[in-house]
């Protein structure tokens, strides 16, 4: 039987990894579940490679019981013009698999640069992150709902950066804005759309 294969995307910026403990919790959670294994926290660094100062990278981390490797990566944010809003019956991404073909399957079916994956009317993720929604007196809210926890979610809400809220597909113009935010993309990196940009509803089915 072919083993589970994840990955994990760690910020390197001025020779520095960032957020290092969330990603040894994510990491530790999977290899716990699906090999029945633990992976000591302190050991993570040990397999990432020594990092140039100067420059904003990706480290690409591959694992499955063990790590596989780990690159490092030039980075640039991505451009988001245009996001849709999908209604997803049956998707499941509880953990980071490095097979993210099925989202970007989905990404693709709406044709925009980036998406809002909605489920049981409720809104949860984009396809390469989690959401966070600001509104009219500048308040950060992220989905109560998600199909996947990030990192960055999860240090957001830790440091109370944001607040976690049942967000529905249909209140969704009672917010102002809506950023994506990943373990490379911050709130002030202002990777997202105005509200009254995001298109209709539309309903994917394989």
């Amino acid at each position: 039987m072919t083993k589970q294969i994840f990955v994990e995307e760690i910020k390197c910026r001025e020779g520095a990894y960032l957020n290092l403990e969330s990603h040894a919790i994510r990491m530790d959670r999977t290899i716990r579940h699906f090999f029945r294994k633990n992976f000591v926290h302190d050991t993570l660094k040990e397999f990432l490679p020594e990092p140039p100062k100067g420059q904003t990278l990706k480290c690409v981390l591959v694992y499955s019981d063990s790590v596989l490797s780990a690159d490092l990566h030039p980075y640039s944010p991505p451009q988001i013009k245009t996001m849709a809003l999908v209604e997803v019956e049956n998707l499941d991404f509880t953990f980071k698999l490095e097979d993210r073909s099925e989202l970007y399957k989905i990404r693709d079916f709406a044709g925009t640069d980036e998406i809002i994956i909605i489920r049981n009317g409720f809104v949860t993720n984009a396809a390469t992150g989690n959401l966070v929604f600001e509104d009219s007196e500048g308040r950060f809210f992220t989905p109560l709902h998600y199909i996947h926890a990030g990192t960055k979610r999860r240090f957001y809400l830790k440091n109370k950066t944001v607040t976690s809220y049942p967000i529905k597909a249909s209140g969704i113009k009672s917010y102002n804005r809506v950023y994506l935010v990943n373990a490379m993309l911050d709130i002030e990196d202002d990777v997202g759309i105005h509200t009254d940009c995001l298109g209709s509803l539309v309903h994917y089915k394989e």
